[in-house]
């Protein structure tokens, strides 16, 4: 009985696994490349925004490829959302969140960006909603995208002779 019970629950997290591959309690999450990315239905500051991917065991999404680009832009209704791009450290220096390469990496500024207009702090990066990525000021209200690697699923049980 007990062996039966084992493999059915290990048979069902399998299954929920394929169903649910960023596990049964993140519905809310969507399976893209290997990461989990959750989309925001409200607006926010890019810090309460960087927070909240924090506090989801996440972080703001990390644009690194056209694909992951176009993923998140079918995604966002139309809307601008925060990525987790910045240069509030120093003016002009942009890094993403993660320490990843910004410089030589995949890059979608729309022309002319980033430019600080009119002289204002425009120090976080959003993603407009014809895909395109610019500055602005962090303090701003906007959607954002949360990114974690999807969980690992528990190994099966190993048979003993």
């Amino acid at each position: 009985m007990g062996i039966s019970y084992l493999l059915i629950l290990i048979g069902y997290v399998v299954a929920f696994s394929k169903v649910f591959p960023c596990g049964a309690d993140t519905r809310q999450w969507e399976y893209f490349g290997g990461k989990c990315y959750f989309f925001s239905l409200k607006t926010i500051p890019w810090h309460e925004a960087k927070a909240d991917c924090e506090r989801r065991q996440s972080q703001l999404v990390i644009i690194d490829s056209l694909a992951k680009q176009n993923f998140i832009q079918t995604r966002t209704r139309n809307e601008r959302y925060w990525i987790g791009l910045h240069d509030q450290h120093s003016e002009g220096d942009w890094k993403w969140l993660d320490g990843s390469n910004y410089r030589n990496g995949f890059q979608n500024w729309k022309e002319g960006e980033p430019n600080t207009y009119q002289g204002r702090e425009e120090d976080c990066g959003q993603v407009w909603v014809n895909g395109e990525w610019n500055d602005y000021i962090c303090s701003s209200d906007s959607f954002y995208v949360c990114e974690k690697p999807r969980p690992s699923t528990p190994k099966a049980a190993s048979k003993r002779p």
